[in-house]
């Protein structure tokens, strides 16, 4: 399995992904708030699948019992975590209607069978359970070459009744001018990495990189204090959906 590209990227900007100098800021100031509208979702046993660091799992309630979920080689190789449970999320290695709550954050676009996945999952939930899904839409590729699908609101609303599932909220992340400022951010990261890796010429302009970043990012913040959240330019989904039948 290939590792992400531009890894020493990502440990160099680490210390700054708090402050408006990083690339990924408009993502990272959201980070906390996100959590914290997740924490009343999850009760009971709470599967999270593919889920690296583990986040929800200080955020969860005293009486759920959170289970993480990783396939090895993503877990091992990536990002060097160890989850409960080793194992594929198209083939989860749980008995039927055993889980209150699944989690699928920032997973589905990385499963080459989504289908597969959503029917498994359906399995594994007891009547009346809850899945959340967050799915990315303007977003670059990443973590490739794991990176196959995006989403709009009608096709994941397809997906759930496709596979059994009913609706109960889908919410947009992200407002138009926060988005494009942080798609302007990191497309000159990257090309930042690559006239790094190549010693190119262009790497002299690599010195205006913070005061680029933070301008961009001061106009993402000014022109979204005009704007909302919406379905024309997300981020990404939070979808929130119960089993049907």
């Amino acid at each position: 399995m290939t590792r992400p590209p531009h890894g020493w990227l990502r440990r160099l900007l680490a210390p700054l992904r708090r402050t408006p100098f990083h690339p990924q800021w408009h993502v990272f100031r959201h980070e906390e708030r996100k959590l914290a509208t997740l924490a009343p979702l999850m009760s009971g046993t709470v599967v999270d699948i593919g889920c690296a660091d583990q986040k929800p799992r200080k955020r969860s309630a005293p009486g759920c019992r959170y289970i993480g979920l990783d396939y090895y080689q993503t877990a091992t190789d990536w990002y060097h975590s160890r989850p409960d449970v080793y194992g594929d999320a198209q083939r989860l290695p749980f008995v039927s209607e055993s889980a209150h709550c699944v989690l699928l954050l920032d997973v589905l676009e990385h499963l080459p069978d989504p289908d597969r996945c959503m029917a498994e999952v359906h399995r594994v939930l007891r009547a009346s359970g809850r899945l959340v899904i967050e799915v990315p839409f303007l977003y670059p590729i990443h973590d490739a070459p794991l990176d196959f699908h995006r989403w709009t609101p009608y096709g994941l609303a397809r997906l759930a009744e496709r596979h059994g599932f009913r609706i109960e909220s889908l919410q947009a992340f992200g407002s138009p001018a926060e988005n494009a400022a942080l798609l302007v951010n990191l497309a000159f990261a990257r090309e930042m990495a690559r006239w790094i890796q190549e010693k190119s010429p262009m790497i002299v302009f690599s010195v205006l990189a913070p005061i680029l970043v933070l301008l961009s990012n001061f106009a993402g913040v000014v022109f979204a204090s005009r704007s909302c959240e919406g379905d024309f330019m997300s981020l990404g989904y939070r979808v929130v959906m119960t089993k049907a039948t």
